[in-house]
């Protein structure tokens, strides 16, 4: 193979298609500073012109904006590609510790309400797939979740689901993928958080589980636009993150990789292609607020593959480097 596979993949057991690149909404929903509908709706459109087949959404991404959003674009564009939403925990219980009740977190009553609300905002007669937007390992031998999204597959609310683990515990579900309990899982996996690739994909390989690749550009960090004195927008989530010391290290991490790499090549492109050189990983679903970033994710496709050499170093420097300590997103270890 010469170029990264440019035709569609099959997401899950489903066999949904999608694109190998998709992109998340997280941005155009809301949550990263201002975004006109305007320009959310211009990338949304630019993205399905240039071949995407899946976007990736949250009832949460701006209170249904997001969704509401993808749905006037299906309805201009004339037809529609696979959609994953997902399904909030009640009262924003994130990365709930161990022992915490799953009825506490997902009761049946939220998980139906949720499905039928995005049905609504998304204006579609069934979803595509439906992820738990958060996980805990405890719940392995739960039951009553899979029993409700079985009995919504039965009545036509929902093709297939699967689970979006926590940011920082990429292994959450394992328990549940050895008991066949779901095929899709969506994990952090960029340059600067390699933890899926030890801790979920070897699994997820043995089981024939499909990977979304989500924050493969690490929040924004591997856009190549970061800088030292750098201020987010007040309403942008990471201004409450990446500030002081944890910004000085992630730029300091990214410019370890760029030391590697063509300075030719948008470091976005590269760090998507390195996400997609995975054999785990079915699509990554980099974020996206304007055409230029979609026009420059979905230009990753027409480039060959890393090369193999060039994937060990990015490994290794990892690994060696940087895997002791990492934060590449919202959530943290003991976030409740």
């Amino acid at each position: 193979m010469t170029q990264i596979e440019h035709s569609t993949v099959r997401i899950g057991k489903a066999g949904l298609i999608g694109s190998r690149i998709g992109i998340g909404t997280w941005a155009i929903g809301g949550g990263w500073g201002p975004q006109p509908e305007e320009q959310s709706l211009a990338a949304l459109h630019e993205a399905l012109e240039m071949g995407c087949r899946f976007i990736d959404t949250a009832a949460l991404y701006g209170n249904g904006r997001a969704e509401r959003l993808i749905a006037q674009a299906f309805k201009e564009y004339g037809s529609r590609v696979t959609t994953i939403t997902k399904i909030y925990p009640l009262n924003y219980h994130w990365s709930p510790a161990t022992g915490t009740p799953l009825a506490a977190i997902y009761p049946k009553e939220h998980i139906v309400s949720q499905v039928e609300e995005s049905l609504r905002r998304l204006e579609m007669d069934y979803l595509d797939a439906v992820l738990f937007q958060t996980w805990c390992p405890s719940w392995s031998e739960e039951t009553a979740w899979y029993e409700t999204m079985c009995g919504l597959q039965q009545v036509g609310k929902i093709r297939t689901f699967g689970i979006s683990v926590s940011d920082h515990r990429p292994d959450d579900a394992n328990e549940v993928i050895e008991a066949r309990c779901v095929d899709i899982i969506e994990a952090p996996y960029s340059l600067l958080d390699q933890r899926a690739s030890s801790r979920l994909f070897p699994l997820a390989q043995q089981y024939g589980v499909s990977i979304i690749a989500r924050t493969p550009l690490a929040s924004g960090a591997l856009t190549g636009t970061w800088h030292h004195g750098m201020k987010f927008h007040r309403q942008d989530w990471r201004k409450r993150v990446f500030r002081g010391e944890l910004l000085e290290v992630t730029l300091q991490r990214v410019a370890r990789f760029q030391s590697f790499i063509d300075p030719a090549v948008p470091l976005a492109q590269i760090a998507l292609r390195f996400c997609l050189s995975h054999p785990a990983v079915t699509t990554v679903i980099p974020g996206v607020r304007r055409v230029e970033q979609v026009q420059c994710n979905l230009a990753a496709l027409e480039s060959e593959p890393l090369p193999e050499d060039m994937l060990q170093c990015l490994t290794e420097v990892w690994q060696q480097e940087m895997s002791a300590q990492v934060r590449t997103s919202i959530g943290e270890e003991g976030e409740g």
